[in-house]
């Protein structure tokens, strides 16, 4: 039997007749009777037609709020990542001994990377550093006030719902809100860390150190999901899935040259500089690159972009070949492109010169301010109903005061899909000791699931609205 057998299969987390119940945790499940490819069709389907996907239109890559067609958006980067994973799938494949169902393994890498930025809030990485001081100044006094003491899990609870990290909300959001009831195997590979937001850094579910646990892949209300997936795969208690290695490198590959050619569309930065740059400090590879690709003509970043691809193709498959018996048991423990190779470095450059110059350019940062300001201000609006105990945040649809008519607006803001996660899961989720604690939890992952699927142009409505400047 094919290794990959083990890890493309069709099983998804439903009750089945004959199947264990989804709501036992850590179990496995009975394969459907269905083939492994068409259960991974099906969830193409699902996957290209739901609203997350298309929300990364209106969501940040570099430039927040922009306008023009020819800059990326979250979409448009995810659509490339997505060619890319691709291509390396193939590249993979086709130097595979294995006996592998490729058209399985090609989509399975393919809607990983398309999906891989769903769960970024607004204004991407530092929108989630402004949730995240938010949610670390703010909670514990919110608690205090809706709940009072907490028990002994909830400082655990407390630290999950502290963090957001846009692949955890992912998960999140493709399972427990939008229920698209994808394959273990697609929401595997889409993992890129394995540590739960409830642990500490570096902290596994049997207290040993893991690799991958930079920051946290899952949160405690997707805890059963993933200890199913665990059960199902038994090496992603070690490690990653081994296809998160080339959805990880795809995207990588695909935002290294892409962001400074916005940066060059913008106006931000100039070939000139760019070229001085690499001319000054980036190795004969990425010189040889350069002169290559010929600056001075059209089509010039296509060129240097493929230029640069062909040769990361190569190299990422080597390396997954190379390292595919560790990958398989869940042992290895460095991305694909963490070599001193020459097109592996050269990447690297471009990506760390991109960050230098372009992300913290003024431009950039204004605009992120204007998001910091939108996002602050929408969670302190509606930081009035975490305050509440539940008894009065469950009876806003009755009360007739002043403060309660405010409150009820406020809760009539927060979309029907995600009321009903709420209150679906602060009754029934599993592993709660109280069920207060568990009420409130899912009270606050409400408001961040509210607040992280806003695109930036609805944040910015959204703030206007509430500081009563709206047209």
């Amino acid at each position: 039997m094919s290794d990959y057998q083990a890890f493309i299969l069709s099983n998804r987390q439903h009750s089945l007749p004959g199947a264990l119940s989804e709501t036992t945790p850590g179990t496995r499940l009975e394969v459907k009777k269905e083939s492994a490819l068409s259960a991974i069709e099906a969830d193409r389907s699902r996957i290209v037609q739901c609203s997350p996907v298309r929300r990364l239109q209106q969501k940040t890559q570099v430039f927040p709020l922009d306008v023009k067609a020819s800059v990326r958006s979250r979409l448009t980067h995810s659509l490339e990542v997505k060619e890319t994973g691709r291509q390396l799938a193939l590249q993979v494949l086709a130097d595979m001994d294995e006996v592998v169902d490729k058209q399985a393994f090609v989509s399975l890498v393919e809607m990983a990377c398309l999906l891989h930025d769903v769960g970024n809030p607004p204004f991407g990485h530092f929108g989630e550093v402004v949730m995240i001081d938010w949610l670390r100044t703010q909670l514990p006094s919110l608690f205090a006030q809706a709940v009072g003491q907490g028990s002994r899990q909830w400082p655990m609870l407390l630290a999950d719902l502290q963090q957001f990290e846009g692949n955890a909300q992912s998960l999140r959001l493709l399972h427990s809100l939008q229920g698209l009831n994808l394959t273990l195997s697609q929401l595997a590979a889409l993992q890129k860390y394995v540590r739960g937001a409830y642990q500490r850094q570096g902290q596994a579910q049997d207290g040993k150190k893991r690799p991958w646990q930079q920051k946290p892949g899952h949160y405690f209300s997707e805890r059963p999901l993933v200890q199913e997936i665990r059960a199902l795969f038994p090496s992603t208690t070690r490690g990653r899935y081994p296809l998160a290695f080339l959805m990880e490198a795809a995207d990588d590959m695909a935002y290294g040259v892409a962001d400074l050619e916005d940066a060059v569309d913008r106006g931000v930065l100039s070939l000139v500089e760019l070229e001085l740059a690499i001319s000054r400090d980036g190795n004969d590879y990425l010189q040889a690159c350069w002169r290559q690709a010929k600056a001075a003509e059209p089509g010039f970043f296509s060129r240097f972009r493929q230029t640069l691809n062909d040769d990361l193709l190569v190299l990422v498959s080597e390396q997954y070949l190379v390292h595919q018996a560790a990958i398989l048991d869940g042992s290895h423990d460095q991305p694909l492109l963490a070599v001193e190779q020459a097109p592996a470095q050269a990447l690297q450059w471009l990506k760390d010169f991109a960050h230098r110059q372009v992300f913290n350019h003024r431009e950039v940062e204004a605009l992120e301010l204007a998001g910091f300001s939108a996002l602050k201000g929408i969670l302190g609006a509606f930081a009035p109903l975490l305050a509440l105990p539940e008894s009065e945040f469950t009876s806003l649809g009755r009360r007739q005061d002043a403060e309660g008519l405010l409150l009820r607006r406020l809760y009539h803001r927060l979309p029907p899909r995600h009321l009903a996660a709420y209150q679906r899961d602060s009754q029934h989720a599993l592993l709660f000791e109280q069920a207060a604690e568990r009420e409130w939890y899912f009270r606050v992952r409400l408001l961040l699931d509210f607040v992280s699927g806003m695109t930036d142009t609805y944040v910015l409505e959204e703030y206007r609205l509430l500081c009563g400047f709206q047209d």
